[in-house]
């Protein structure tokens, strides 16, 4: 009877690919996609329109320590007009590019607890406000050795989807990607940069005829109504279902509105307002422990298909085909099931019939307990954590106190890694515990708890303040004592305090910002990006920069984001 049934449907695909989908007289629909990366106040309230359908919030580029009640007061508003609100969450391209994480580590698996981390901190903080999932930035765009980036980034996303039901998640890589990407999160952003190279760009060709709303465009330096106009319809024609205009420019071309953005709002609106037809109810054709393969009889017009279990959406289709595999799935679990169709304009279909699908029952052969769970090292604001690796195991969960923070594929954990825990408050107590989950989704008895005490500061918040020019170029390191989100250098490369940026009784000419370099321009805060990568290493907490600047010059070291702002003195540099 099944194998019958699951025949039947498949006939239905079969028949669903010689189909055509309508779209709409002015083209594909496009909904406006915002990097709000300015206060909340009375922008924020110009993005509550329907025509707005992702925002994503960026307070200190991620969520910072604590809430803060303008953002999620404006988020909250945002959610409440049926916009879905995204965290600003880095991945630092997996270390690929020498991207470092706050401890100072290159690792892919340290990218991947960073990133975890950073999105379990803005569920915390945020998620009872409507916050509606994370926007990954610094994406890689190729697949790389053996596909280890785009499947890490894989389990990313699945690790953050099933830690956080419902999320909805985006990848930044900025320019188009290989096609092993295809499957990976809900949108992928493949264009970000100026009207005048988004004029001849295309997308990789795979990505044509895909559902528009799997990819979004972020076009900046668009001076005018008119290229505006003429950008939303290179966007329309090359299939983003997401799209956001601006006539801002770098350094940061998202911390303001451009003055046309109503006229924007109206052109982007689609004509066709007329939503498709219901699918059909979804049939698992494959079942497992923690998986379920579904397909359903296809909407007719239908560009894509949003999957809803117990009431959240989880994912969508990659395009047309009305089949989908869920993963990650509790095992022996009854799971309420419905499908809703989008075609070209973006109109969403009234949900399919619900239906009850089981997941299987998993082996009986739970993995074995992770040994020797300790703590490696312990820091003012961070620990890392070791264990021993359980043979059959393919995830290991994270828990502290008490609550899942991380969930990592076991491939990544060879012998000797030892996994960070930051963002921590100095001289806290917090209880680990570690567990082991195999494919079936049986889960060990856990390890631990183990009671980690973070260390208390002392001293200076920053201290070993130094720097010397050698061979056309300046070397600057100092300790940062407490666990800041933003470590600073401020440059006065002409030893005038009346030109560049007005600091700390210095004018400062260039700034680094972690393992950003920028030459300021203009009055104010106005930074240009310059293309390098100056931090050399921060272990221990001890930041090493290297940038290619001569000749006598004063520096001051600066500290922002989880702890009290901090100067160091002002140093001459020779």
């Amino acid at each position: 009877m099944f194998l019958c049934r699951a025949a039947a449907v498949a006939v239905l695909l079969l028949t669903s690919l010689v189909g055509t989908a309508h779209a709409s007289a002015d083209g594909p629909g496009v909904s406006l996609a915002v990097p709000a990366y300015f206060n909340p106040g009375e922008l924020w309230g110009r993005l509550a329109d329907p025509g707005v359908g992702i925002v994503v919030a960026n307070p200190f580029s991620g969520p910072g320590k604590d809430v803060d009640p303008t953002y999620a007061k404006a988020i909250a508003d945002a959610h409440a007009a049926g916009i879905t609100v995204l965290g600003y969450v880095a991945t630092g391209y997996l270390g690929s590019t020498g991207r470092a994480t706050r401890l100072g580590e290159t690792t892919p698996l340290a990218w991947l607890a960073q990133a975890q981390q950073e999105t379990a901190r803005w569920y915390d903080l945020y998620g009872s406000y409507g916050l509606g999932g994370v926007f990954l930035d610094e994406v890689q765009n190729v697949c790389g050795p053996a596909n280890a980036w785009s499947d890490t980034y894989r389990a990313l996303d699945e690790s953050i989807k099933s830690l956080h039901r419902g999320a909805f998640t985006v990848i930044n890589p900025g320019i188009g990607t290989e096609e092993c990407y295809a499957d990976i999160a809900d949108v992928s952003l493949t264009f970000e940069g100026t009207y005048e190279t988004y004029r001849t760009w295309q997308p990789p060709a795979w990505q044509r005829g895909r559902d528009p709303r799997r990819f979004w465009h972020l076009v900046h330096a668009t001076a005018t109504r008119e290229q505006m106009a003429e950008a939303l319809s290179l966007g329309r024609q090359r299939g983003a279902g997401y799209m956001y205009i601006t006539s801002d420019v770098l350094a940061n071309p998202w911390d303001t509105l451009p003055d046309y953005w109503q006229d924007e709002l109206d052109a982007a609106r689609p004509q066709d307002t007329t939503p498709p037809a219901r699918p059909g109810p979804a049939v698992a054709v494959r079942r497992g422990p923690t998986t379920l393969t579904l397909v359903w009889r296809p909407s007719p017009g239908a560009t894509g298909y949003d999957v809803h279990v117990n009431g959240l959406r989880v994912t969508g289709t990659a395009g047309r085909m009305p089949s989908v595999t869920l993963r990650n799935l509790d095992p022996d679990t009854r799971h309420t099931i419905n499908v809703k169709a989008r075609d070209a304009a973006g109109n969403a279909s009234a949900p399919g019939v619900a239906v009850p699908v089981r997941t299987r029952k998993p082996d009986r052969d739970p993995p074995a307990t992770p040994g020797d769970l300790r703590a490696a090292q312990v820091k003012v604001a961070a620990v890392r954590l070791d264990w021993a690796h359980a043979g059959d195991a393919t995830w290991y969960d994270v828990l502290m106190n008490g609550q899942p923070l991380l969930r990592l594929p076991a491939a990544l954990l060879t012998d000797d890694a030892t996994v960070p825990v930051t963002g921590l408050t100095p001289a806290t107590s917090y209880a680990f515990t570690v567990v082991a989950r195999d494919a079936t989704g049986n889960d060990s008895a856990p390890a631990g708890p183990l009671t980690v005490t973070t260390a208390v500061p002392s001293g200076d918040p920053i201290s070993e303040a130094s720097g010397s020019v050698t061979g056309g170029e300046a070397t600057y390191q100092a300790r940062y004592n407490l666990p800041f989100d933003f470590h600073h250098v401020y440059v006065d490369a002409d030893n005038d305090a009346a030109t560049g940026f007005a600091v700390a009784s210095i004018g400062a000419d260039y700034l680094i910002e972690n393992s950003w370099f920028y030459q300021h321009a203009g009055t104010g805060w106005n930074w240009t990006p310059v293309d390098m990568n100056p931090l050399v290493s921060s272990a221990d907490d001890l930041f090493v920069w290297r940038v290619p600047i001569t000749g006598a010059h004063r520096v001051v070291f600066h500290g922002s984001g989880g702890s009290p702002e901090s100067y160091s003195p002002v140093i001459t540099v020779s």
